[in-house]
């Protein structure tokens, strides 16, 4: 089982997620997060810490928002690797409660927007040394 990110994330973008995570797993788009499944190690950590609850397990995914579980596996893929709790966009406490977010969703960064720097410098986030955040976590 993974936890996915669901639509209340939607620009709001609070990344208080990101810094509790013990593993690599958040990734960042224009908008939103969301979690790759095959680097959760379904902790919880980041659910409790989620203002706006846009976070649950994938078992427990409320029906209107299962799409969501495909939608973090496939933009996690494109959308870049975030390691530490970024400040939220200024306007992010006005759609805390707005319902019915999936169409204002940007997949993609404006050219020029958004520099992708991965984590040691790759896509899939791994160092230097080759290792990704489970391999660090395991190797404790």
């Amino acid at each position: 089982m993974t936890y996915v990110v669901t639509e209340a994330c939607i620009k709001c973008k609070y990344t208080d997620c990101v810094e509790v995570c013990p593993v690599d797993c958040f990734y960042e788009g224009p908008n939103s997060l969301v979690i790759d499944p095959d680097e959760c190690i379904d902790c919880t950590l980041c659910v409790a810490e989620c203002p706006v609850n846009a976070i649950y397990a994938e078992d427990d995914l409320p029906e209107d928002q299962r799409q969501f579980s495909a939608l973090n596996a496939e933009l996690c893929k494109v959308w870049k690797c975030i390691v530490e709790k970024k400040d939220p966009p200024a306007d992010a406490d006005e759609w805390k409660e707005v319902k019915d977010k999936l169409h204002l969703l940007e997949r993609e960064y404006a050219p020029g927007e958004e520099e992708r720097n991965y984590p040691g410098g790759s896509k899939d986030g791994k160092d230097e040394d080759g290792l990704t955040g489970m391999d660090k976590l395991l190797m404790r």
